[in-house]
């Protein structure tokens, strides 16, 4: 599995976390220093190696992701291998998505609006936190169960 190395921000945030990885590959101070030297390149490879391992474990915690943007509106749930989505889609040519809460105003609304709702699920397994990971770097955000248990609701309404 490969995702992104951590930036530098990131990185510095997780500066124990790195210390500590580095000392289970058997690497101390002196020798990264060293490496960091004379073989960037085998650095640039435990950084990548670290940078999978955290993001993986954050991952493996995620839950619920949701998108907006101007016509769309996606709430998803990870369910083991199994991912499950509800999607809105604005059909309206002058009335986008402005954030969330108008989302949620807007599903709560008892007038009639022009939005398409959809769902779907996909089967996944092994290769389920590549799509976590694709899905963030697409603009998703971690969501809470509220979000999905009101969109699933909507949805079946």
């Amino acid at each position: 599995m490969r995702f992104r190395n951590l930036n530098k921000t990131e990185l510095e945030a997780l500066s124990e976390e790195l210390v500590q990885f580095l000392v289970v590959q058997g690497i101390d101070d002196d020798l990264w220093r060293e490496m960091n030297q004379k073989n960037p390149e085998k650095a640039i490879e435990l950084v990548a190696l670290f940078s999978d391992t955290v993001l993986e474990k954050v991952y493996s915690k995620v839950r619920y992701l949701s998108f907006i943007s101007e016509q769309i509106f996606s709430v998803f749930k990870i369910d083991g291998g199994t991912m499950h989505a509800v999607v809105l889609k604005n059909k309206a040519s002058n009335g986008a998505f402005k954030d969330l809460q108008h989302v949620v105003e807007i599903s709560t609304s008892k007038t009639a609006v022009p939005y398409e709702v959809m769902s779907a699920t996909r089967e996944l397994g092994e290769k389920i936190l590549d799509e976590i990971h694709r899905l963030t770097e697409q603009g998703c955000l971690v969501a809470e169960q509220e979000l999905w248990m009101h969109f699933e609701r909507y949805h079946k309404n």
